[in-house]
C-alpha cells in the first residue's frame, strides 16, 4: 500500500486526524536546510510535509508597490527578487520528495502557476493543496482538476461564492476536496480565529474540513478537533532559533508532537456520543450504583412490604427501579438483613421475567 493512501487517505476515512507539516518557505532557499525540516517532520508525526512552489516572476506584478500604495506607477521588482529567494529547482524537490518517503510521509505542495503545477505533475505527487490567495485563480483550478487528484482547499481571504465555484469546478473533475478553515493573519488573535466557521462550511458544502493553524498555541486546533476538523495544517521549522519566513506561527520538532498529542487526546474525549456508560466503568458501577437490600431479616414466604427494603451500595443485586415489581410478592427464600435481593429471591408473574430477561440481554 503505497504511503498516501496509508498517511492520509486510511486515516480520513476512519475520521482518524492527519497531521501536515507546512515547510512552506522555512527552507529559505536551501536544500540542506529543506531536507532537515522534512526529516523533522517525520520524526515528530506529521503524515505529509508540504512545500510552496511558485515562479517568483508570475507571482507579483513589477507595479506591486504602487498599486498597492496608490501611488504613481514606477517599476520595482524588490517583491518578486524577495520571493525569488525562496525558489528550489525541480532536481531539489525531486530529492525533497524521496527524502519524504524515505521517512515515511507523504510530499506535496500549493502551486501557484503553470510552471510549478508542471513541476508538481513531473514529480507525480498524489494529491493538491489550493492555497487560500489561488482559491479565484481559474486557470490554476482547471490544470489541478484535469489530474482528477484529491485537494486540500484553504478558505482563508475567500468569500463564500468563490468557495462554491472552486468546489464545483474540482468535483465536476471528480476530485476529492478537503476544505481548510484558514484566518489568514500571522499568528491569529484568540478572537478573529472564528472556529464556528468549520461547521458553516461543512453545512455549505458537505465536504470533510478541517484547519488551517495559524495560532500560536495548540488550544484552537483542539477546539476545531471537537467541531469535526480531522485535517490539521501547521507550519513548521527547526528549532526557537530557526530564522526562516513563517517563524512568528511555526511549531518546533517538539512543539509539534505535543500539538499532535494534544489533538489526538481532544479526539480521543470526544467519544462516541453514546448514552449507555461504557465497559470500562463496570467496576465503577457495580461498587457506587445501588441495589435493592433486605433492611432487616426477612422470612421465607413473607409477603415483600416497603420496610424491608433499603437501597444501598453495591450495586451487585436488583436495581431500585424495580421495586414497584417486587413490593406485594411471596419471598421465596429466607434473606438475610443487609444481603442484596435478587429476582429469584421474589415470586413473579412471567410477564415481568421475560421483560426483565430481554433487558439483560442487551
Amino acid at each position: 500500500m503505497d504511503l498516501f493512501t496509508t498517511r492520509y487517505l486510511n486515516k480520513l476515512h476512519n475520521n482518524v486526524p492527519v497531521f501536515i507539516a507546512e515547510i512552506g518557505l522555512n527552507h529559505n532557499g536551501r536544500l540542506d536546510e529543506a531536507v532537515a525540516l522534512v526529516k523533522k517532520a517525520a520524526a515528530a508525526g506529521a503524515d505529509l510535509v508540504k512545500f510552496q512552489i511558485f515562479n517568483a516572476e508570475k507571482f507579483y506584478s513589477v507595479y506591486s508597490q504602487s498599486l498597492l500604495n496608490n501611488e504613481e506607477l514606477h517599476y520595482d521588482d524588490s517583491t518578486i527578487q524577495f520571493f525569488k529567494q525562496f525558489e528550489l529547482s525541480f532536481n531539489d524537490y525531486k530529492t525533497l520528495q524521496q527524502v519524504a518517503h524515505e521517512n515515511g510521509v507523504v510530499f506535496f505542495a500549493s502551486c501557484f502557476d503553470d510552471d510549478s503545477f508542471a513541476m508538481m505533475e513531473s514529480l507525480a505527487v498524489p494529491l493538491y493543496k489550493v492555497a487560500s490567495s489561488e482559491i479565484t485563480n481559474v486557470p490554476l483550478l482547471h490544470h489541478i482538476a484535469s489530474t482528477h487528484k484529491p485537494v486540500i482547499v484553504s478558505t482563508g481571504i475567500s468569500l463564500q461564492h468563490e468557495i462554491a465555484y472552486a468546489i464545483e469546478l474540482l468535483q465536476k473533475a471528480n476530485c476529492n476536496v478537503v476544505l481548510l478553515h484558514c484566518v489568514s493573519l500571522y499568528p491569529v488573535p484568540h478572537n478573529a480565529v472564528n472556529l464556528l466557521r468549520i461547521r458553516s462550511l461543512q453545512k455549505l458544502y458537505n465536504v470533510p474540513v478541517g484547519f488551517s493553524d495559524h495560532a500560536k498555541d495548540t488550544r484552537a486546533s483542539m477546539i476545531a478537533a471537537a467541531l469535526g476538523a480531522r485535517v490539521f495544517e501547521k507550519h513548521f521549522k527547526l528549532s526557537h532559533n530557526h530564522d526562516c519566513a513563517d517563524k512568528d506561527v511555526s511549531l518546533t520538532p517538539e512543539e509539534f508532537k505535543v500539538y499532535i498529542q494534544d489533538i489526538n487526546a481532544a479526539v480521543a474525549m470526544l467519544g462516541d456520543g453514546s448514552i449507555d456508560y461504557k465497559e470500562d466503568e463496570v467496576a465503577c458501577a457495580r461498587s457506587a450504583r445501588r441495589s435493592i437490600f433486605a433492611a432487616r431479616d426477612i422470612q421465607a414466604g413473607a409477603q415483600l412490604q416497603y420496610s424491608d427494603i433499603i437501597v444501598k451500595r453495591p450495586g451487585v443485586g436488583l436495581s431500585p427501579l424495580k421495586i414497584q415489581n417486587i413490593v406485594g410478592k411471596k419471598v421465596k427464600r429466607a434473606i438475610k438483613k443487609d444481603m442484596p435481593i435478587y429476582i429469584d429471591d421474589v415470586e413473579q408473574d412471567e410477564i415481568f421475567l421475560h421483560k426483565l430477561l430481554k433487558k439483560k440481554k442487551r
